[in-house]
């Protein structure tokens, strides 16, 4: 019986261990369910871009807007590196300020593994074992603006080659998102578009005056 309770006079590092080791049990189960949903409820298929050119798609993306993952609500102005490795995985780097434009620059790596269904779907690996839905759902015709989804609707990355875009463009990229299925309410949207909105919106007010 001793070992499967834990007794009082337990050595107190032991006790420690056990509990760290429980606690990481339960954020690791907490992940999985977060990312691979625990939801039995059908959802509606998120389709996604045709014949993908993979090495096209590699390098910088910067991501303008986002529902984040509760691993990145601190991120500002995020950025995302692709690498194309042997085997199908995408060397993925993540690299953010964190807490604001001037916080500390913060680095993440992580492996995207390439579907043999679709070069546009990937198990992005955060942290072994688990790999969570990544699904390339749009696309432009010059790979300079892209918007990643997942079938949950939980979580999306609106990213492009450049840190802004035209605010029409993106006033676009905002509807695709929202007929994806998304709730633009939950969206948060990165500096320098973030500036680059206000001053449109303020010039078509002085315009209409």
């Amino acid at each position: 019986m001793s070992g499967l309770f834990w007794s009082a006079a337990a050595d107190p590092t032991q006790k420690a261990s056990r509990k760290l080791s429980r606690f990481v049990q339960i954020g690791f189960g907490l992940a999985v369910l977060l990312l691979n949903g625990c939801s039995a409820q059908p959802r509606p298929p998120m389709n996604t871009v045709a014949d993908l050119n993979l090495t096209r798609f590699m390098g910088d993306w910067h991501v303008l807007a986002d529902i984040a993952t509760p691993f990145d609500r601190n991120a500002v102005n995020p950025l995302e590196t692709y690498k194309l490795a042997p085997g199908g995985v995408v060397e993925t780097t993540y690299s953010y300020r964190e807490g604001s434009p001037d916080g500390p620059l913060r680095e993440r790596n992580l492996k995207g593994f390439v579907s043999a269904e679709s070069p546009a779907i990937w198990g992005m690996q955060i942290f072994w074992p688990v790999k969570a839905e990544y699904r390339v759902v749009y696309l432009d015709v010059d790979y300079q603006t892209t918007i990643i989804g997942r079938t949950k609707r939980d979580f999306v990355w609106v990213m492009a080659r450049t840190p802004a875009i035209d605010p029409e463009t993106f006033a676009t990229l905002m509807t695709t998102v929202q007929t994806l299925g998304y709730d633009l309410s939950q969206i948060r949207i990165h500096e320098p578009m973030r500036s680059l909105q206000v001053q449109e919106t303020e010039s078509n007010i002085n315009r209409n005056d």
